[in-house]
């Protein structure tokens, strides 16, 4: 058997040095020598019966390589195992292991030296009762469940007619314009009919004017302002209604009758209209549409509020379980492990890249602690919500269909599924820390949680923004 001895540096650092002897390798050498003598079709020789010292001249040093890297391996990581060492990124070769020429004419005993990272060893404090959070509760006045309601109602609502109203916002304006030259109808000039919907994209000046008009009555347009973003090309084909091809000028002045102005008149409170907002029999009256749509709204915002407590918790648990690591070994395998970085950049990232990896090894005991298990279910199932937030979230007729073939194809690549199950795993353990932790509600307006959100959010991108930053500086 190679020969495996370890030798501490430090609590954080230590060395294991592998020794494979000639009498170990030699035989899988030659087994995997004959795999290619077995396979060669060389030139000047039957298949099959190339002289080894051909193959050992061509192929030799390459396969011996191969065989030792194998057989190097195996023996490091199962002494890893074995002796339970728990390590910090990979094993690295020593900055004075020497460069090994494999000679295969002259086999020899051949001796590796590596360098760990161990991870500190630790137990996690503060996950318990003693750990006290705050958790935000909105509350929704009645009057904002009524808003909601309304908007539900607009949303399935059909568009009617206004003839004695004036032009309000969300109103569509249907215009009969005839081209303007030097105050008068021009003469064989373009007359058009369009419809434009009053909205954010309206120009300003204009949207005023209309606001104070209704059907029946006269406006001048320049066609370049109505809308914002509109080229040419655009009030050629929907503005003039010109076909392809039609090269005619025009001048930008038009005189426009409004020959309809239509809004949207909310849904009445009928089961036809409660079955298309809320599901097919979930609600049935008006109270009951508004608890509905308390219990929604509530849910979506807890979510939220879970998550900024789970902040609070991570950032509670990090300083509560201080740890030292090997900055020195972590420095060089972060410089091993990503091509094109250098020095300069390893210093700039490695306080976040240690506060992740702190965090990464607390969440990984708490895994351990809490019994956290995960299966395939869980892993497609984490795959299904990703596809789904592609859509907003929302559930739509057909759509599960999609989402499903969707996901099947997402876990075809290994990378995601690690991603997920990464994912998962972190959701479970905040989902314990919930329970376990004291929760201290705090009530608070739909605008004063939204201001934390949006605070937490601007942290969050300026503690990703700073290396950057710091090296522009």
């Amino acid at each position: 058997m190679p020969k495996v001895e370890r030798q501490d540096i430090d609590n954080l650092n230590a060395v294991l040095t592998v020794t494979l002897e000639k009498s170990e390798y030699e035989p899988k050498f030659k087994t995997e020598l004959n795999k290619y003598r077995k396979q060669a079709n060389m030139k000047g020789f039957r298949k099959g019966k190339t002289p080894l010292s051909v193959l050992k001249k061509m192929y030799g040093q390459s396969v011996l390589a191969d065989v030792i890297n194998e057989m190097l391996q195996k023996e490091l990581y199962s002494y890893l195992e074995e002796q339970d060492i728990r390590i910090l990124g990979q094993p690295l070769p020593s900055e004075d292991q020497k460069q090994q020429a494999f000679d295969v004419k002259n086999l020899e005993d051949y001796e590796f030296k590596f360098d760990l990272g161990i991870s500190p060893d630790f137990q996690v404090q503060g996950a318990d009762e003693s750990t006290t959070v705050e958790k935000m509760v909105v509350e929704f006045p009645r009057e904002t469940l009524e808003e909601d309601l309304q908007s539900a109602r607009k949303r399935h609502g059909e568009r009617e007619a206004v003839e004695d109203d004036t032009i309000k916002d969300n109103d569509m304006v249907k215009f009969k314009a005839v081209e303007i030259e030097n105050g008068a109808p021009k003469p064989e000039g373009i007359e058009t009919e369009f419809s434009i919907l009053i909205s954010d994209n309206t120009d300003e000046a204009l949207k005023e004017e209309l606001k104070g008009k209704k059907h029946g009555d006269t406006t001048t347009l320049m066609m370049s302002k109505i809308e914002q973003g509109r080229d040419a090309e655009y009030i050629r084909r929907y503005y003039l209604n010109l076909e392809e091809g039609d090269e005619r000028e025009f001048s930008d002045t038009f005189e426009a009758e409004i020959i309809e102005v239509t809004r949207i008149a909310p849904a009445e409170l009928n089961q036809e209209f409660f079955d298309k907002a809320f599901g097919e029999d979930q609600v049935h009256s008006e109270e009951e549409a508004l608890e509905f749509i308390r219990e929604q709204t509530s849910k979506f915002y807890n979510d939220q509020a879970e998550a900024l407590a789970s902040r609070q918790i991570q950032d509670k648990l990090l300083e509560q379980n201080p740890m030292e690591f090997p900055e020195a070994f972590l420095k060089r395998w972060m410089k091993a492990t990503n091509e094109n970085v250098d020095d300069a950049t390893v210093e700039q990232e490695f306080e976040r890249f240690r506060g992740n990896l702190q965090w990464s090894l607390i969440r990984n005991r708490l895994v351990e602690d809490f019994g956290i298990e995960i299966d395939q279910n869980d892993i497609m199932e984490a795959a299904r919500r990703r596809i789904r937030n592609y859509f907003g979230g929302q559930s739509m007729p057909g759509m599960e269909q999609i989402v499903d073939s969707t996901a099947a194809r997402l876990l075809q690549d290994q990378e995601q599924v690690e991603q997920l199950s990464q994912e998962v795993l972190t959701d479970r353990v905040f989902e314990v820390l919930l329970e376990k932790v004291s929760i201290e509600e705090k009530k608070v307006t739909l605008e004063e949680f939204e201001a934390e959100v949006q605070r937490v959010q601007s942290q969050l991108q300026a503690e990703q923004a700073a290396p950057a930053t710091e090296e522009e500086e």
